[in-house]
This record gives structure tokens, C-alpha cells and sequence, in this order.
């Protein structure tokens, strides 16, 4: 194509127009606004410039090298960019949308004391989505599901001085970290099915070779399931359908086109996009269409009896998105693309009106309330539809399973770990990173066998000492140095499983390190000031630490493996260690990276977001 190098201005657009925007301040609204308008024009007008072409020579599917990142004889990782109709069906609707929510929101947010904060939230996702609508292997669309989940972060807890909106973007990123690592894991599943990074263009290919290669496993059940998961975790499907109504407390034009069209749709993009992988697994597909199945019935009981016009909405969004994931799992890509298209629009809709027919359908209620006459409790029938009725308020209890299987077993190993004393940690298991060290460079003093159980040892090492940081109330910075010691577990536990080029794990823990001495530096810092400084509840000292705030941001950023440090390239290089039959192992890491990650947040979000400790103003603790 003539205009192939057009590309990669779908992804440097967005990316200028946000650096752009550090210049101006919260005040100047219309160069925030124009500066992000022109960026979406622009983009709007190279898509169409390519897509024209395309469409003239024939509409066959390209795929586009941009950036060699990581290249060697056995390791590659690459920023691909892949065009086809599924690009352009979502990329049309993602344009228009975006274009619509930045107008809406230019007089919405007017005067708003985040204006501008919302603004280059918009851009960034703007951004994220981009990378992944255009990515060309898993690695790519990976940088993308990253970045739109922070984006998620920042603008569900967008108003940041309230304890709700950061409570429940808290809830949002837990989920969000659960599928982040897990297409993690299926990038590493890829990686050793085939011996190399898996492209979208060739996904046909590879599924055709499937049964041939040397772990065909891997492909057939714990790819499909990993990212079956992933993309029910984005697209909130049974039974992780709770988070979604929670995500609705950031304003309403973050919500119109995060959570009623854009971003909870990708889930459908990520199976429509793997489909060839899974496509001859009508077991998983058969698993796949039930789950829809369920996610549809379940969630339209649910927005039925809501009180909540975003909420009713938000579950009205899953609904439908259940049925797509039928749709697909049938095969009926076309459908499923014209259904996302539909409900997006829909939902966009209803989002931006619904503080307008809100009043109204209020004013209504009041002055021309009739109270129902008739009993509808009597009888089987009417009973049966009692329970129904009770059950879709309670949300079928969805929040209260996650919690009980999946949170409340964390938090109670959390409680017996943290009856450990952190001088055993200090003096007990640190001591042991440095035997494990000198052993990666001295394996041959070791038998075989018992080196084997070495990764296992420190792997369970690794996840005590980010249990433990988890659990830390009173010393941030006892804390934070938990997380960084975890980071040097994983990579020491990769270094134990097998002999390599340490080059790759070198480049892991560069981001590591810079990022754990920026946040020690800026803990002591704000400690100073801060004598009273705990993790026991929220502080919102973003208040009157605004640069701490953002500094300890990007170290955050950085020690969790976000792609704007080398720790990103080198976490996906290192997973590539574990072999192919070390299921076991390869749970560790994930949960270690896991505990990580929420570690992170959770002490972000507890210094500087929420309440101001000293504010004289109520605090809700409960949402509607």
C-alpha cells in the first residue's frame, strides 16, 4: 500500500497531542480542547485516507513492522500493526465516538478543577485502544490493554478528593490486574507452542499447525482459556459482571465511552481477533456460548430492577455484549461486529442524555406516581418471581462470590503472613536471595534434582515477601521495599530455572531498580512532612503534594511492568524461561505478579488519593 507509513501516526497522534497537553494549564480550556480535537480530526482523516486505499485494492489484509524493540537468535519482541476489517469496523466507531464524548465534554466538564486531567486521560485512551484495534501480535495489543486499564484507574477514580470513586477504582484495577497478567501468561503460552511471537496475520497458520507442534496443549486448552478469561474480566461477563456498575462513579462522558462503548467491548475484539486459535475447540466454544448465555440472562434481571439510570445502563451494556460473545463463539464475526457497533452508539447515547431524562423521569415520579394495586406475591408463580426479583437486587450476589473465593482467601493468608515480623524478612529470607544468587552463577555445585526445586523454593519466597507488603499498615516504605524485593525474587527465580543470556533479565531489572529508588526517595521525602504517614486508610495528600504525587505515580508505573520503562520488555522476556510443563511455576510467578500489582495501587491509592485527612466534610462509605 502507498500509504502504509500512515500507520504509525494512528499511534504518535495521540501520543504528541498528550505531551502537548503538559504545557497548558487546568484554566486554559480551549487549548486543551482544540489541542485535543486536531488530534482526533487528524486521526480520523489518516484513517480514512488508508482505508479508501485499501478498500481500492482489493481490502485484503496487511500487516505493518513499525519498531524492532528486542531482537536476537532466540528472543524477538516487536511493535506490529495489522489492518483488516475488524481494524476498521472498531476504528470507525472508535473515532466517531471519541470525536463526539471530546465535544459533549468540552462544555460538560467546563470549569470542572480537573478539566485538563480529564482531557489527557481521554488522550491516553485514546491512545491505548488504538494500540490495541491496530496491533499486530499479542505483544503489541498487550501495551495497549495495559495502558487502557491505568486509564481506567485515573478516570473511575477521577474525582480523587471522594472515597467511593477511589474504593471503587481500586475494586476495577483488582479485576483489571487478574486479566493483565493472564494475557501474560498467554503471550508465554504462544511464545513456547510455537518458538516464537505469534502475528495475527498468520493466526490461520498456526492454528492449521497446531496438532504438529511440540506442545499443542498449549494452544488447544490454556491459551483459549486464558484469554476467554481476560476478555470476560474487560467485557465484565459472568461472574465478573459486578465491577462494571462500580466503574460508573467517574464522570459521565468517561463513562459513556469506557464503559458503554468502547473499552468493554474489546473483550469481543480479543476473541473475534484469536478466533482461528480455538475456532476447531467446539468444546470451548460450545463452554464460551454458555457463558453468554448466562452473562445475558443474569445481568438483564439485574438492570431490570435497578434505581441507578448508569447502573440500569451498565447492565443493560452486558447484556448485550453476552449475547456478542454468543455470536462469536458461533462464528457470526460479522454479526457480533454490527451488534458492538449498535449497542456502542446506544449506550454512548443513553450515557450522555441520562442526566437530562434522570431529571425528568424524577419530576414524572413525583407528581404522577400510581401505586400498584395487585399482589404479585401470590401463588408458585408469583413467589418464583419474588425470589427472582430479590435475587436481581442483591445482583445475584456476584460481588459477595468474588469476594468469598477469590479475595477473602487472600486477605486471610495475608493476615497469617503478616504475623511474621518483618526482621525475619530483613534477616531471614533476604540472606537466602543472596545463596540463591551466587548459586545462578554456580549451578554445578548443586545435583540436578535438587536444583530443580530451587525456582519453586524462592518463587514461594517471593510471594511471602509481597504478601507481606501487602498486608504492611503502618510503614509505607517498609512496604514499598517488599515490592522491590519481590521484583528481585521473580528474577532470581528465573534465573534458577535455566541457564541463559542474563541480558534479558538485566533489562527487566533496570526499570526495577530506577523506579524502586525513586519511590524510597519520595516516601522519605513526603515522611519528613508527614510524620504520621500509614496505609491504615486514605490520605489524599494529592492535595498538597501534588508533584509527590505524580513522581511516586510513575515509579509506581514502572515497578509494576507498565510500558514506559524496560521492565515491560524484560518481564515478557523472562516469562519466556519457564517451560512449557511447569504449570505449577508459572501459577507462582503469576500470583507473586499479582499481589505485586495490587500491592502498588493499593499503596498509591491509600497515600495520595480519597478524602483529605483533613477535610471537615462527611465521607460516604457505602455506594448506592
Amino acid at each position: 500500500m502507498q500509504y502504509t507509513f500512515v500507520i504509525p501516526l494512528f499511534i504518535v497522534l495521540p501520543l504528541v497531542a498528550l505531551v502537548a497537553m503538559s504545557f497548558f494549564k487546568n484554566k486554559e480550556e480551549d487549548a486543551i480542547f482544540w489541542t485535543t480535537f486536531v488530534a482526533i480530526t487528524l486521526h480520523s482523516l489518516s484513517a480514512l485516507l488508508v482505508t479508501s486505499e485499501w478498500l481500492v485494492e482489493g481490502a485484503e489484509p496487511f500487516h505493518y513492522e513499525a519498531l524492532h524493540l528486542y531482537d536476537t537468535a532466540t528472543s524477538h519482541f516487536s511493535i506490529n500493526f495489522y489492518f483488516d476489517f475488524y481494524t476498521v469496523a472498531f476504528g470507525a466507531v472508535m473515532c466517531m465516538i471519541t470525536f463526539m464524548v471530546a465535544l459533549f465534554s468540552r462544555y460538560y466538564m467546563h470549569r470542572e478543577k480537573g478539566y485538563k486531567r480529564f482531557f489527557s486521560n481521554l488522550l491516553l485512551f485514546f491512545l491505548g485502544i488504538n494500540v490495541i484495534i491496530f496491533s499486530g501480535n499479542f505483544e503489541t495489543l498487550f501495551i495497549g490493554w495495559e495502558i487502557i486499564g491505568i486509564t481506567s484507574f485515573f478516570l473511575i477514580a477521577f474525582y480523587n478528593d471522594r472515597y467511593l470513586p477511589v474504593k471503587n477504582s481500586l475494586k476495577v484495577v483488582s479485576n483489571y490486574r487478574i486479566a493483565d497478567i493472564l494475557l501474560l501468561l498467554a503471550i508465554w503460552a504462544g511464545h513456547h507452542a510455537m518458538g516464537k511471537s505469534i502475528d495475527f496475520y498468520d493466526l490461520s497458520a498456526i492454528a492449521a499447525a497446531t496438532h504438529s507442534s511440540h506442545a499443542p496443549g498449549l494452544l488447544i486448552w490454556f491459551l483459549p482459556i486464558a484469554l476467554l478469561i481476560v476478555a470476560s474480566v474487560k467485557s465484565a461477563q459472568f461472574p465478573f459482571s459486578s465491577w462494571l456498575p462500580r466503574a460508573m462513579e467517574g464522570p459521565t462522558t468517561s463513562s459513556a465511552i469506557f464503559y458503554g462503548s468502547l473499552s468493554v467491548h474489546m473483550g469481543v475484539f480479543l476473541m473475534i481477533r484469536t478466533f482461528p486459535l480455538w475456532e476447531e475447540n467446539m468444546i470451548f466454544r460450545i463452554f464460551m456460548a454458555l457463558m453468554g448465555i448466562v452473562t445475558t440472562i443474569v445481568t438483564t434481571g439485574i438492570a431490570r430492577v435497578q434505581s441507578s439510570a448508569k447502573t440500569q445502563i451498565a447492565y443493560s451494556s452486558i447484556a448485550q455484549i453476552g449475547l456478542m460473545f454468543v455470536w462469536v463463539a458461533l462464528g457470526w464475526h460479522w454479526f457480533a461486529t454490527l451488534h458492538f457497533m449498535a449497542n456502542a452508539f446506544l449506550r454512548t447515547y443513553q450515557l450522555l442524555v441520562s442526566p437530562s431524562i434522570l431529571s425528568y423521569l424524577i419530576h414524572d415520579q413525583f407528581f404522577n406516581f400510581i401505586q400498584p394495586q395487585q399482589n404479585f406475591t401470590k401463588g408458585f408463580l408469583g413467589k418464583l418471581k419474588m425470589s427472582l426479583y430479590i435475587l436481581s437486587i442483591r445482583e445475584f450476589l456476584l460481588d459477595d462470590i468474588m469476594y468469598r473465593f477469590l479475595w477473602a482467601p487472600l486477605k486471610k493468608v495475608g493476615n497469617w503472613i503478616s504475623y511474621i515480623p518483618p526482621y525475619v524478612v530483613y534477616f531471614g529470607i533476604i540472606p537466602l536471595y543472596f545463596v540463591g544468587l551466587y548459586l545462578v552463577y554456580h549451578k554445578d555445585l548443586l545435583d540436578a534434582s535438587i536444583l530443580g526445586y530451587l525456582p519453586y523454593i524462592y518463587s514461594c519466597l517471593g510471594i511471602v515477601i509481597a504478601m507481606r507488603a501487602f498486608v504492611q499498615r503502618q510503614q509505607p516504605v517498609k512496604a514499598w521495599v517488599m515490592i522491590f524485593l519481590n521484583n528481585l525474587f521473580t528474577s532470581l527465580t528465573i534465573g534458577l530455572n535455566e541457564q541463559f543470556d542474563f541480558t534479558q533479565i538485566h533489562i527487566f531489572l533496570s526499570g526495577i531498580m530506577i523506579s524502586g529508588i525513586v519511590g524510597v526517595a519520595v516516601l522519605l521525602h513526603l515522611k519528613k512532612s508527614v510524620p504520621e504517614l500509614t496505609l491504615n486508610t486514605f490520605f489524599g495528600y494529592q492535595r498538597i503534594k501534588p508533584v509527590h504525587a505524580f513522581i511516586f505515580l510513575i515509579a509506581s508505573l514502572g515497578l509494576m511492568g507498565f510500558p514506559i520503562t524496560p521492565s515491560f520488555i524484560g518481564e515478557d522476556l523472562i516469562l519466556g524461561h519457564i517451560h512449557e510443563n511447569q504449570y505449577g511455576l508459572t501459577a507462582l510467578i503469576a500470583i507473586s505478579l499479582i499481589i505485586d500489582g495490587l500491592a502498588v495501587f493499593r499503596m498509591y491509592a491509600r497515600i495520595f488519593l480519597g478524602p483529605y485527612k483533613y477535610s471537615n466534610h462527611e465521607v460516604a462509605f457505602r455506594s448506592s
